[in-house]
């Protein structure tokens, strides 16, 4: 089996064995919480209807009324401020579900908008998370050169480090600045930002969602709409860096196949021949100053043979010019599965061509 249908089963295995633990988890977690506030919101509502004497149907349609009220408590939803703020969780895949279109139209629009939206967005942000870390490389090279280190170069390790700070300080500032201006805790407001800037978007902590915070806080709607723009920037320049580089290695790392290598090789068809000319002294034709050297390869190389003449005619050893050969690549598994103790000895055909030659002109000297 190859080893990236391995990987591949492995990561398989792994994402259900974490999907399993995290159930096992959140169950244990959640679980009891969730039956105790289920008694709770039971007994309040016999207390609530024995209070004011409220039938079960009468009851449920207050339910429905407070329920669809309360998106609006934050003031207009569909305003222009309003409707960007909608836009921004469109296409960047958040969706919190504070506020949905209501009308067949906006449904309509909203789907075709999000086809269009979400893959332009999710390359804007592969392009911009790529420019931050081209500039952080180049802004650690500097460092490194101003502080007279001896290697500058720097390493991927330098710049998960610095990505994962980065990230860090940007839920952080985010934090701070939204448990001051929601009134937010200082871990549910990092919760907030985790969810938002992950594209999660559970929708149970919303910024710009209380006292008319949409109309009355423009420099606080401002902030709100940068902070999600540059946070999703920040942390898709990290996953970039991190996860698809980790990704790219299962196509660099897997060799090619056989109908892949017969694909890769040239057609017999196309078979170049190559003239190799010596001079009278055979000496090597001189590579200039400067000049690569080209990479070695293993090929394998046939004497070109005059035509034959009858038996009774004498043959005598012709002076060549020059030696043509053909050159034929030999693919990787080819020359993993071969027996010959090196690549010279790929050159054997010709030799022996030579060597039977040689046998030829003696056999009928002698006669």
């Amino acid at each position: 089996m190859k080893r990236q249908n391995v990987r591949t089963l492995s990561l398989i295995a792994c994402t259900f064995t974490y999907l399993l633990v995290g159930a096992a988890v959140f169950d244990a977690l959640e679980s009891d919480h969730e039956m105790r506030e289920e008694e709770k919101l039971k007994a309040e509502e016999i207390r609530i209807r024995g209070k004011y004497n409220i039938s079960s149907e009468d009851y449920r349609q207050l339910e429905m009324v407070i329920l669809q009220s309360e998106p609006h408590r934050a003031g207009v939803q569909w305003k222009f401020a309003g409707s960007f703020y909608f836009a921004i969780t469109v296409i960047t895949t958040i969706g919190y579900g504070h506020a949905a279109p209501g009308t067949d139209a906006g449904k309509a629009f909203c789907m075709f908008y999000a086809v269009l939206g979400i893959p332009l967005t999710l390359v804007m942000f592969q392009s911009l998370g790529e420019r931050m870390n081209t500039f952080v490389r180049y802004l650690l090279k500097r460092v490194k050169k101003g502080c007279g280190m001896r290697n500058t170069e720097v390493s991927t390790e330098n710049m998960v480090t610095v990505g994962f700070f980065s990230c860090m300080g940007t839920l952080c500032i985010g934090a701070a600045a939204f448990s001051q201006c929601e009134e937010w805790s200082f871990f549910h407001a990092y919760y907030y930002c985790f969810i938002t800037l992950t594209t999660i978007g559970f929708g149970d902590y919303v910024a710009l969602q209380s006292k008319g915070a949409l109309q009355r806080k423009p420099f606080y709607v401002a902030f709100s709409f940068m902070y999600i723009l540059v946070g999703l920037t920040v942390i898709g320049a990290f996953l970039n860096l991190v996860v698809l580089r980790f990704l790219t290695m299962n196509s660099d790392e897997e060799p090619l196949g056989e109908a892949e290598e017969g694909a890769a090789l040239p057609h017999p068809g196309r078979s170049v021949l190559v003239a190799i000319s010596t001079g009278e002294d055979g000496a090597r034709p001189v590579r200039p100053r400067g000049q690569a050297r080209p990479p070695p390869s293993v090929c394998t190389c046939y004497r070109l043979q005059p035509p034959r003449r009858h038996l009774g005619a004498h043959l005598a050893p012709q002076p060549l010019p020059s030696v043509s050969y053909k050159i034929e690549e030999i693919s990787p598994s080819t020359l993993r599965n071969s027996l010959l103790p090196s690549p010279i000895s790929s050159v054997s055909p010709g030799l022996h061509s030579f060597a039977d030659s040689h046998r030829l002109m003696r056999r009928r000297k002698s006669v």
